[in-house]
């Protein structure tokens, strides 16, 4: 599960911004809107997390460079040697030499916790690291740093790490990570740490109604139980579909029947939001079946707000999400803002500050009463992260 998520000097986020998942000691929704993990470090933690703020803020900037992360963890050892990092740090850089990004998660994994992260610039890795915690007191399995003055890597392993720790240094590349290479190499003992971030998570950023849900949702509809499954979650999103099929041109058609009578209807003819929420099924479903996580931003786009909200209760039901999925998002949507619907650190606010800087807020740093309307108070702007509306010009 993630546990936390910190990223610093990447696009719009400048200082060191972490996300986390880790439940407060507040006994809200405690059932529901939180997920035992039987380790006394971090004894909950939170099935979604919500992203709101301003339109420029830096949501969808946190969320890519989660993606980024992930993406680079997958893709670094096959590259070519001068292929850049595709790093693109803070802009407005008091000195333009701070080029550094850092971007790290700590997760829990049947039961141990890791915390696994690197320091780079566009065109390599400076630092890498992984801390294991199968104890309270953390085992740093490996350490690399860069020296400009011999312009190599140094390393520092632990003895609890086990392989051919050497044929893997001398195989990572400047640019690659240790942790892709020793993968390719067979290591048993990083594989849990390689294999949650590279196929744990899915991030659908600026995810609107396109190929890639509808694909997905539309593989699984060969297996009779995952069919029913994709079934049930459109009817009980008040979309009545009797049944779907698919043509020999993998056109998509949907059954309706009203008065005895029935009528097929292209995928293409239904409504936007019939088309979010099918391509959102797939994904979701085995999400929710294999205990991963699911990133989305903008979730309510071509959504009712009550659709989005049937999709939160999937995660929060702890009799449907039996694995520990977790869902982090953001969203514009207010009506969201609902205290018997979310704990207050489940809300984290994005905004701005008079750097450019984007700076993230949980709601826990708020002084919220419990009977408080969150809505009404955050466009009153008392959280921030609001828009800055001034008078039109005459």
């Amino acid at each position: 599960m993630l546990v936390e998520f910190s990223v610093q000097n990447f696009r719009s986020i400048h200082q060191r911004q972490t996300l986390s998942l880790v439940a407060s000691k507040d006994k809200t929704l405690l059932g529901s809107n939180t997920i035992s993990t039987n380790v006394s470090a971090v004894p909950r933690l939170l099935p979604s997390v919500g992203l709101y703020g301003a339109n420029g803020s830096g949501k969808t900037t946190l969320l890519n460079a989660l993606s980024y992360f992930q993406w680079l963890v997958r893709t670094s050892f096959s590259r070519s040697p001068e292929d850049s990092t595709l790093l693109v740090p803070f802009a407005f850089q008091d000195n333009p030499n701070e080029t550094l990004g850092e971007l790290e998660v700590t997760l829990l994994i049947d039961g141990v916790r890791y915390q696994y992260g690197f320091r780079l610039d566009s065109q390599r890795i400076h630092e890498e690291w992984l801390l294991a915690y199968k104890t309270q007191k953390g085992q740093a399995w490996f350490e690399r740093k860069y020296n400009p003055a011999t312009d190599k890597d140094e390393y520092q392993f632990s003895d609890k790490l086990q392989g051919a720790k050497k044929i893997w240094q001398e195989s990572t590349r400047s640019n690659a990570l240790f942790l892709s290479t020793a993968i390719q190499f067979n290591s048993e003992m990083l594989r849990p740490v390689y294999d949650w971030i590279a196929n744990k998570m899915l991030s659908l950023i600026n995810f609107g109604v396109g190929p890639i849900g509808s694909t997905w949702t539309a593989a699984r509809l060969v297996d009779p139980v995952a069919r029913e499954q994709i079934l049930s979650f459109l009817r009980k999103s008040d979309i009545q579909v009797h049944d779907i099929k698919q043509a020999d041109n993998n056109r998509l058609y949907f059954q309706h029947r009203v008065g005895g009578r029935e009528q097929f209807f292209d995928l293409e003819t239904e409504s936007l939001g019939t088309q979010k929420l099918f391509s959102l099924a797939g994904p979701v479903l085995q999400i929710l079946d294999l205990g991963m996580v699911l990133v989305i931003d903008e979730m309510e786009n071509s959504m009712h707000p009550l659709l989005v909200q049937r999709l939160l209760e999937l995660f929060h039901d702890p009799a449907v999400n039996k694995k520990g999925a977790q869902l982090v998002f953001s969203t514009h949507n207010t009506l969201l803002l609902d205290q018997s619907m979310f704990r207050r650190d489940q809300i984290w606010m994005v905004e701005k500050d008079a750097n450019e800087a984007t700076k993230l807020v949980p709601l826990t740093e708020f002084k919220v009463r419990k009977d408080l309307s969150l809505e009404k108070a955050y466009l009153q702007g008392r959280f921030g992260a609001i828009p800055i509306l001034t008078a039109a010009e005459p």
